[in-house]
């Protein structure tokens, strides 16, 4: 993982969501001092933690650990993911037939 990429993406996903420090460590109940450790990588969050803030921050966890892509396109792969992993199978159903038809068009 490279060096201050979990830092610095906890931190630009909470400015996304227009949290504070102070706001998102109570949301994933840990003190405010904790969460400036974990930001500036001083610490390393417990696993527990890592599930908590992927959970309020609204992204996956390898978005947090390996960048294999830019921001943008990660946050849109991750929105995905989030909404899809509440839609109905039929509601997956259309889904996939529209990316499918979608991709054809690309080729």
């Amino acid at each position: 993982m490279k060096d201050r990429l979990l830092g610095d993406t906890i931190r630009q996903a909470r400015m996304d969501n227009k949290m504070t420090q102070e706001q998102l460590a109570e949301a994933i109940n840990i003190s405010p001092t904790h969460m400036k450790h974990i930001e500036s990588e001083h610490r390393k969050p417990s696993v527990d933690v890592l599930f908590s803030l992927a959970d309020v921050l609204n992204f996956s966890m390898d978005a947090m650990l390996m960048e294999t892509q830019s921001t943008d396109h990660a946050k849109r792969v991750n929105e995905i993911n989030l909404m899809m992993s509440k839609c109905t199978d039929e509601e997956l159903d259309v889904f996939l037939a529209a990316l499918r038809e979608l991709m054809k068009q690309k080729r």
